[in-house]
């Protein structure tokens, strides 16, 4: 897949770019906005760095709670936030699809609601955390 976040050719980068000022070097942020794509761009960098093995599932559930994304990709990320491991080709398969889908959304909310960058955010991602599991790598391996 080339049109990434993750390469800067995001379909709003531009905005994303401006957005993730918003977002704090570590913690939570300030405002809600800043969560959010504190939330969005946890699971980016965890699927592209890490094969999602790290428990991310605050983040898809902190961008749930806040009717940022669809089901169809809450319900194609989640599955992969508590253990599961990537070991995909990074080729436009559905988990990147989702990824990359996940971030538009959450650009475009933001986008389209200026007020998220001042509503105060008295939350964290992480307190949307679900327990780790465990998977064998053989059991999910592509």
């Amino acid at each position: 897949m080339e049109n990434t976040y993750w390469n800067g050719q995001g379909k709003f980068q531009k905005e994303f770019d401006e957005i993730i000022k918003l977002m704090p070097p570590s913690g939570n942020s300030d405002v809600l906005a800043g969560e959010l794509i504190r939330s969005a761009n946890r699971l980016a960098y965890d699927f592209y760095n890490n094969g999602m093995g790290n428990n991310t599932s605050g983040a898809v559930n902190f961008l749930k709670h806040h009717s940022v994304i669809s089901d169809e990709i809450y319900n194609t990320i989640h599955p992969w936030t508590t253990g599961r491991v990537y070991n995909g080709n990074y080729d436009g398969d559905s988990l990147q699809v989702a990824i990359e889908g996940m971030m538009d959304m959450t650009v475009e909310m933001i986008v389209r609601n200026p007020q998220l960058m001042t509503i105060a955010n008295e939350d964290d991602l992480f307190n949307y955390s679900d327990d780790e599991e465990y998977f064998e790598e053989e059991e999910y391996g592509y």
